[in-house]
């Protein structure tokens, strides 16, 4: 039988991890089986209890009993680190809200290579910005801004018109 006596201090701390904002479920999930287990459950009533298998329940305890709060959360997961990181995302953020211009993801791209040497494809990039719910413009198909230059106006309406009259291709 695994016993957990905790001290006021460790009980304060559980309660306190517990509630923080950042915590996970899963490590909520561990901070509830150490809490009960303190209070007196057994081992297969605090699995019952939180709906996990009695082995895991154990894991923990031991876990804990052994390393204290720092062998409760997930350690972090294998494999490559992201391309695009928090950092960039942030940066193309500052720069879709500076306004000016609209952007296309090719053209994103582009930026992002060229200012901070990260490669990404456009598609990828596209679902992490969509991810962070980024709003998209459409750009304007209009040559009002010729207006001012009555030569100009007319052959960008012309050449509008042609682009207009053309077959899309795939």
């Amino acid at each position: 039988m695994i016993r957990v006596k905790l001290t006021p201090a460790q009980r304060d701390d559980v309660r306190w991890r517990t509630r923080a904002p950042d915590v996970t479920s899963r490590t909520r999930d561990r901070l509830e089986m150490i809490r009960l287990a303190d209070a007196g459950w057994s081992i297969p009533r605090v699995a019952r209890h939180l709906g996990c298998h009695e082995q895991t329940v154990r894991k923990y305890v031991k876990a804990f009993l052994a390393d204290g709060f720092d062998a409760l959360p997930d350690r972090p997961r294998p494999g490559r680190p992201p391309t695009v990181t928090a950092a960039h995302l942030d940066a193309l953020a500052a720069l879709l809200e500076g306004g000016g211009r609209t952007w296309t993801t090719p053209q994103l791209v582009a930026w992002l290579e060229q200012a901070h040497g990260v490669r990404v494809h456009p598609d990828h990039l596209s679902r992490l910005l969509h991810a962070r719910r980024f709003g998209w413009q459409r750009t304007v198909t209009s040559v009002a801004h010729k207006r001012r230059d009555p030569d100009g106006y007319d052959a960008k309406v012309a050449e509008l018109e042609n682009l207009k009259k053309r077959p899309r291709t795939a």
